[in-house]
């Protein structure tokens, strides 16, 4: 996994995350940062949008957010994907910030 990439970017609606989801794998973990997205590997299959909510219910757990907080904006049908998650801190945001990789700067820092 490349180190010093930025995978998240903060809105006004809150935090924004790049993320590469690789469905149907052996188990379901957040395996880093590569390319500039956080890389999330899920043993749900890419059908009906099962390992797409896969993706959010580990988000979720991650960051401390309920699922019906997070929706992914772009990339619905890839896997390539960005994902809002409202009502998130950058204490929520901690746990995917300590991954190899540079966190992008919170609004509030001019």
């Amino acid at each position: 996994m490349a180190e010093g990439t930025d995978f998240l970017r903060w809105s006004p609606d809150g935090a924004l995350l790049d993320v590469r989801l690789r469905p149907a794998s052996s188990r379901s973990a957040l395996l880093g940062v590569q390319d500039g997205r956080l890389v999330i590997a899920v043993h749900s299959p890419p059908q009906q949008g099962r390992a797409n909510r896969e993706a959010l219910r580990l988000l979720s757990r991650l960051v401390r957010v309920p699922p019906s907080r997070m929706e992914i904006i772009s990339g619905q049908n890839s896997r390539n994907k960005t994902v809002l998650v409202r009502g998130v801190d950058e204490d929520g945001i901690a746990a995917l910030s300590s991954l190899p990789g540079q966190a992008g700067p919170h609004p509030s820092e001019d």
